[in-house]
């Protein structure tokens, strides 16, 4: 039986809402929904007409609260937690306690600079170490028995995902970092959306 993987984009956060939200930890990753996003949550029930074999979510609160609803309507469904967690390319320790917009001209900088090997500090990793840790979710994917498969994730994350998919890159050069980005660009990825992903 062909499998089905669903890739879902944790719903909006409390910092989607509001770029003036600051971090109050090195990666976010306790950020949590906003009211917004918690409706949004709920809505994602509309698409499952049956309960998937397994629901996987990042480490983030955003993704845990996302998958909550499904959760609790499937409460028999093995649920795993994976590092299939956003990409955090700038150091927590010099974003903690900053917010989106202040972080914007470190964001242009490490893109213009297109070094994947670049490791920015305590929190962070580089853009080497990300696609990696997005070819092995991929492989562990392929592995699983379960033929229905739910992965609540984050933007960059699933946008990796279909590039590699897609694009097949072997080595990860400057040029593929600068061609993701265009590519990220090009194919957002909003939140609470469902992405079907086709693993051969």
């Amino acid at each position: 039986m062909k499998k089905k993987i669903w890739f879902i984009r944790h719903a909006e956060s409390a910092a989607n809402a509001d770029e003036s939200v600051k971090s109050d930890d090195f990666c976010g990753w306790s950020i949590p929904l906003s009211e917004k996003g918690k409706k949004q949550a709920e809505e994602l029930l509309k698409h499952f007409e049956n309960a998937p074999d397994l629901i996987i979510t990042s480490p983030y609160v955003r993704t845990k609260e996302t998958a909550k609803p499904l959760l609790n309507k499937h409460p028999h469904t093995k649920h795993e937690e994976w590092p299939i967690h956003e990409f955090t390319y700038l150091s927590g320790k010099r974003c903690f306690n900053t917010t989106f917009i202040e972080r914007d001209p470190w964001k242009a900088e490490y893109w213009s600079n297109s070094n994947p090997k670049h490791n920015d500090g305590e929190g962070a990793e580089s853009f080497i170490d990300f696609m990696d840790r997005v070819r092995k979710a991929i492989e562990k994917i392929k592995r699983k028995k379960e033929n229905f498969i739910v992965l609540f994730s984050h933007g960059y994350t699933i946008a990796a995902v279909k590039y590699i998919l897609e694009k097949k890159p072997r080595k990860i050069t400057s040029e593929v970092m600068r061609d993701f980005k265009k590519y990220f660009k090009a194919n957002p990825v909003p939140n609470a959306e469902k992405f079907e992903i086709v693993i051969k």
